[in-house]
């Protein structure tokens, strides 16, 4: 289908978009069965909006890689870097994002960056998408920053970036680490780290973005950050939540390194596992559960969590807690989950039959 965009308000207006103007949008595509993710739309600059509207949704003038139909070819393919893998399962249900630098242990460079951003622009464009996991190739899950990355900022650190007001290319390459970290740990799918091996760094960062993390029994996980003269600075608000301040406070400054029992009882694991095979079948288990599990909920509840998490009781807040549970009572997951229940029928929700884990 062709996005059909409101002429008045791509030629007289500058970006953002309001909200109602999004819901204008919203049903104006509906109308026309198309189907997108328009949660994106406030990024657009009016010149995407403007070239796209004018040549009537192709060529130049086509939706930029954020925004694309949930059903037709895959924009990123040609620039997905091969230094991480994506897989989705037939239904578009289920996606496996795999850290694919075994050589130097998963370690954070410039293309696993690329390709993080780009495989959580991929779950942003597709909202049929419930569970992701994200696991690594090799005997380890991810060494964490690559100390070659570490001097190249350090070098860097003096030398204004292009177009970016003063900052020097240091200071880019660690606010946009800091939005990666924020976009993996607020997409609203279900995420599962599936730690294939030791997580260090970073990499323990990204399992603390993860709303489930499962282990492999010989996997080891470190902050040792401080040996190199670093701090866990951009992964840390993530790290706190997961395993607690008095447990980021040890870990932050001993640099120690923990097992996979340490590592669960601190918060950080939930499952452990004994081999790459029991890995594999304990996520097939999580996808079986959040089949039942109504998309939009699951989005608000971890919502939720990050909103009243070590925060006091407070009028405020139960003012907060008391409006979301009102606004979920006016949707129409609610609506088709008591109805299910009456009917003793599974939701609608679970009607794809199965969440079935992409095979390698």
């Amino acid at each position: 289908g062709r996005f059909v965009y409101a002429g008045g308000v791509a030629n007289s207006k500058s970006m953002p978009l309001t909200k109602d103007e999004i819901e204008d949008i919203k049903a104006e595509c509906f109308a026309n069965d198309v189907t997108y993710n328009f949660e994106v739309l406030k990024d657009w600059d009016e010149e995407k909006v403007r070239d796209f509207f004018e040549s009537g949704g192709g060529g130049e003038g086509s939706a930029p890689s954020s925004v694309v139909p949930t059903d037709g070819p895959d924009p990123f393919k040609e620039d997905m870097p091969k230094e991480v893998q994506w897989r989705m399962n037939a239904d578009r249900t289920v996606a496996v994002i795999t850290l694919n630098r075994p050589e130097a242990k998963n370690a954070i460079d410039g293309s696993i960056d690329s390709g993080i951003r780009l495989s959580i622009a991929r779950v942003k464009c597709t909202p049929s998408i419930r569970v992701v996991f994200l696991t690594g190739n090799g005997a380890m899950f991810c060494a964490g920053g690559d100390p070659k990355g570490f001097q190249q900022a350090q070098a860097s650190s003096k030398t204004p970036a292009p177009d970016s007001d003063g900052m020097t290319e240091n200071d880019k390459s660690a606010s946009a680490f800091a939005q990666m970290l924020a976009d993996l740990n607020g997409l609203p799918a279900y995420t599962v780290g599936l730690a294939n091996g030791s997580a260090m760094g970073g990499g323990f960062g990204f399992l603390c973005c993860c709303d489930c993390v499962i282990a492999r029994k010989t996997a080891f996980f470190a902050l040792s950050e401080v040996k190199l003269g670093v701090i866990p600075a951009t992964i840390s608000p993530y790290v706190v939540a997961k395993i607690g301040p008095s447990n980021a406070r040890r870990m932050f400054m001993t640099g120690e390194t923990v097992n996979v029992e340490k590592a669960k009882e601190i918060g950080l694991v939930q499952e452990i596992v004994d081999s790459p095979e029991a890995l594999v079948k304990e996520a097939q288990k999580i996808c079986d559960v959040m089949l039942l599990a109504a998309p939009g909920a699951v989005a608000a509840a971890k919502n939720l969590v990050r909103n009243v998490q070590y925060k006091p009781i407070t009028p405020e807040l139960m003012e907060y807690t008391a409006g979301e549970l009102a606004a979920v009572r006016k949707t129409e997951e609610m609506t088709g989950g008591m109805a299910a229940v009456q009917a003793g029928k599974k939701p609608p929700w679970a009607a794809v039959g199965k969440l079935a884990f992409p095979p390698a």
